[in-house]
C-alpha cells in the first residue's frame, strides 16, 4: 500500500501541475484513492483529512458530473470511517447528505440511490431509529424489485433486513 500511496503521490503532483491547482475533478478523484489506501492502511485520521480535501474542492467546483460521484464517495467513505470509530451519529448524517447527493442527481427510484437506503437503514437501525430503518429499508427493496426483479439476491436481501426490521429486531442488524 505504501507504494501506491507513493505512485497517487506522484500522479497527484503531475495532475496539480497540468490542472494549475486543485480546483479540478481529477485531483479530488486522486484525493479519494490516497483517502481509501490511507484507510486501508488503517490510519483513518490521515484518511478523514483526505476525504476532508475532496469535499472542499467539490465544494468549490460546485455541482457538476463528475464531482458528486467524487463527493459521494468521499462522504461515504468518511461515514465508514466514522461508523467503525462507534460515531454512528456522525456516520448517518454524513451518508444521509451523500444520500441526498444521489437522489438529487439520479432520482428517489434509481438503482444509485439503493445500496444508500440499504446501508443508511442498518445504521438506523443501531440507532434503535426503528421507523426511520423501515423506511429505508423499504425503498431500498422498492428500487431493488423495480431495477432487478424480484428473485434477484440483492432485493432478497433488502426484503430480509426490511422483515427484520418490521419485526422489531433491530438485534439482528446489529451482528
Amino acid at each position: 500500500i505504501d507504494e501506491a500511496i507513493k505512485m497517487c503521490k506522484q500522479s497527484l503532483a503531475r495532475k496539480l501541475h497540468i490542472h494549475g491547482g486543485e480546483d479540478h475533478s481529477d485531483i479530488a478523484g486522486e484525493y479519494v484513492v490516497i483517502g481509501v489506501l490511507l484507510m486501508k492502511q488503517n490510519r483513518p485520521d490521515d484518511a478523514l483529512q483526505m476525504f476532508d480535501r475532496v469535499i472542499e474542492v467539490c465544494n468549490r467546483l460546485g455541482p457538476g458530473e463528475d464531482n458528486h460521484a467524487i463527493l459521494t464517495a468521499a462522504l461515504s467513505n468518511q461515514a465508514e470511517i466514522r461508523k467503525e470509530q462507534g460515531d454512528l451519529e456522525a456516520a448517518t448524517e454524513l451518508s444521509e447528505q451523500s444520500l441526498a447527493i444521489r437522489v438529487e442527481v439520479f432520482g428517489e427510484m434509481h438503482l444509485e440511490t439503493a445500496d444508500f437506503y440499504q446501508n443508511i437503514a442498518v445504521m438506523y437501525g443501531k440507532q434503535d431509529r426503528l421507523d426511520d430503518a423501515i423506511h429505508a429499508s423499504f425503498k431500498a427493496f422498492q428500487i431493488h424489485g423495480k431495477e432487478l426483479g424480484e428473485d434477484h439476491p440483492y432485493t432478497a436481501e433488502c426484503f430480509k433486513l426490511f422483515v427484520q426490521l418490521k419485526l422489531g429486531k433491530a438485534a439482528a442488524i446489529n451482528e
